[in-house]
């Protein structure tokens, strides 16, 4: 995915003359986060299910992120700001669970190993969305994420050849070439657009969780569209992260 990206946007090359030498530095560091935040979730998604890592890694990223604005980026928040934080968290968790009643049951899963990789990935989440808020401080959204992802994809090839070889590159290319192209660009762009509105004056905080309703929207096409169940958490999910949107904007 990020090669498909490297190469769709290969013209950005073209203007790394413009990269302060301090922005290469926020680009390397952003790179290593979010490596750490992919080997997060691999691990946590071999090591247990699904209903269980998700909710963790996704719901506690914008509380995460919340700590690290207030206290180290110098951002601020009002009441009703902090409230709809706190209910889109409260929706991402909701809407991945295994059952409506099962409200403790990520939480009480930590004991494993799978849960605390997911929750660490959180913190990957939130930390590389608070770096990269201070990297496109140097450099233009849309070419220090594209610079992000190429420097996440020349770390990781060695790790994932080592691992997988060229014969599990080959075959994850054949079963979905076009998925994979597909993501390669979408991702980037969307991720550039977030970036854009942080430094446009949006604060981190603020858009950090308002981009989770990206995993709303998949979940609730999953439940509908897909009918793969559990439509009652995830529609009730869905509502609280709208709630939460919604006091963001009336008084964020």
């Amino acid at each position: 995915m990020t090669l498909v990206s490297n190469l769709a946007f290969l013209p950005l090359l073209t203007q790394v003359g413009q990269v302060p030498l301090l922005g290469w530095g926020v680009i390397l560091l952003s790179a290593l986060v979010e490596l750490a935040y992919y080997g997060s979730v691999v691990i946590a998604y071999q090591a247990d299910d699904l209903s269980l890592a998700y909710p963790l890694s996704r719901g506690s990223a914008p509380l995460f992120l919340s700590l690290w604005g207030l206290l180290l980026l110098g951002e601020h928040a009002t009441a009703l700001g902090l409230a709809g934080i706190s209910l889109i968290a409260a929706g991402l968790y909701t809407v991945n669970l295994p059952r409506l009643g099962d409200w403790l049951a990520p939480l009480q899963a930590l004991k494993n190993t799978g849960p605390r990789w997911a929750l660490f990935g959180g913190l990957c989440i939130s930390a590389y969305t608070a770096v990269d808020k201070v990297g496109v401080g140097y450099v233009s959204p849309l070419l220090y994420i594209y610079l992000v992802f190429v420097a996440c994809w020349a770390l990781a090839t060695p790790a994932v050849l080592r691992l997988g070889g060229w014969g599990a590159l080959r075959e994850e290319w054949a079963s979905g070439k076009w998925a994979i192209a597909y993501a390669g660009v979408v991702t980037l762009v969307a991720y550039s657009v977030v970036l854009w509105v942080v430094r446009s004056g949006t604060q981190a905080i603020y858009a950090g969780a308002v981009r989770e309703v990206s995993v709303v929207l998949a979940t609730l096409a999953g439940a509908v569209g897909l009918r793969e169940g559990k439509t009652v958490p995830r529609v009730l999910g869905a509502v609280m992260v709208t709630a939460g949107v919604g006091l963001i904007a009336l008084g964020g």
